[in-house]
């Protein structure tokens, strides 16, 4: 069955249904992942977005449930240049045909994602449908959409819940969270407790928490002033670590401007530069917005991290107060475990913390 992604300004790509045959429609990204297909479609960054996969071909291997990051999806569908033919078969509940379809989330395959990556980079991030006519009345109705503005409370945990273990008792605040981020809490035995974007300070004081981790997650920051005030009046009281769209609100909590990015960074092999080493890691990455580099932000954060493709910021470390944030994806998922030491250093950060040290 033929289908058609329609972008707002009229540029029509055209290609073979797979999935759902359902009509959808949001804002269009691009990510280079190869691998871990199924991460990237629960990954709740991707909260209202249509994923474009670059890879000459994708998942070879069918869909693994134990990769995913999240049990709804909440993108908006998927875009592939080819799809394995093993991997087209809707009566193998192991296929990515399975998987979309059970999910009712549209696909099209066989699409020159070249050419269309080329077109975003070049007119910057577009509105597109996933339709069944090429048509005048398509754009229209992309015209007419508005991208949602509470996609954090979309996605956000509506009650809290426990992730128990025996370490350090972490808060972890969801503003569209990753099961890896609890895997790897997991792994150094932090007892976690997952609360909703708009928890309180008192509240979560109430709690007697080691520290406090505000996780990654889909849109613009600016959108949930209540998290950042959170964030605020927990600031040099306890420990915070920032991930994703965390370090942006970190960042906004202390003064910070941030910007929207032409088509952002999205995919899981993206080189960063850590500043202090000068080791070059290849981090995932999943962001629209960067801090600004500005006589604000270097009066109280040393910039940890940068991106080498463009120098992007991509890690901060608070000058006073025992506050660390990175705006990629040190858990992965996918991608390499270049990164997975971020955690052991939150770590550390609340080891010195408890014991009085220097920061």
């Amino acid at each position: 069955m033929k289908r058609y992604l329609i972008l707002e300004d009229g540029t029509v790509f055209s290609g073979d249904s797979v999935g759902s045959s359902a009509i959808s429609t949001g804002e269009l990204v691009i990510t280079n992942n190869v691998s871990g297909i199924e991460q990237a479609i629960t990954d709740q960054t991707y909260n209202d977005q249509i994923i474009v996969f670059m890879a000459p071909v994708i998942n070879t291997i069918g869909m693994n449930r134990d990769d995913y990051e999240s049990i709804a999806l909440s993108c908006k569908g998927v875009i592939f240049n080819s799809i394995p033919f093993n991997q087209l078969d809707p009566s193998d509940h192991t296929s990515l045909a399975y998987f979309l379809k059970k999910r009712r989330l549209p696909g099209i395959t066989n699409v020159n994602v070249q050419r269309l990556a080329r077109h975003i980079k070049k007119h910057g991030t577009l509105k597109a449908s996933i339709m069944d006519t090429d048509d005048e009345h398509a754009i229209d109705q992309i015209h007419a959409l508005v991208i949602p503005r509470d996609r954090v409370k979309t996605v956000s945990t509506k009650q809290p819940y426990p992730n128990p273990n025996v370490g350090f008792k972490i808060v972890v605040i969801d503003l569209g969270l990753k099961f890896s981020i609890l895997r790897q809490l997991s792994i150094r035995r932090c007892d976690s407790l997952v609360l909703p974007y708009n928890a309180s300070a008192a509240d979560i004081l109430d709690l007697d928490p080691d520290a406090v981790l505000f996780t990654s997650g889909p849109g613009d920051p600016q959108e949930i002033p209540e998290t950042i005030a959170t964030c605020q009046q927990l600031e040099g009281r306890i420990p915070l670590m920032g991930i994703g769209l965390g370090h942006l609100v970190i960042a906004l909590a202390n003064g910070a401007t941030i910007e929207k990015m032409a088509y952002g960074h999205h995919g899981s092999n993206i080189p960063t530069l850590e500043v202090a080493t000068e080791n070059i890691e290849f981090s995932n990455h999943n962001h629209n917005y960067l801090v600004v580099a500005d006589n604000q932000l270097r009066k109280n954060f040393f910039i940890t991290y940068r991106c080498l493709e463009d120098n992007t910021i991509e890690g901060l470390r608070h000058r006073n107060d025992p506050t660390m944030t990175v705006q990629f994806q040190p858990e992965a998922a996918p991608g390499t475990h270049d990164s997975l030491y971020v955690f052991d250093e939150f770590i550390e950060m609340i080891n010195s913390f408890k014991q009085g040290k220097q920061l």
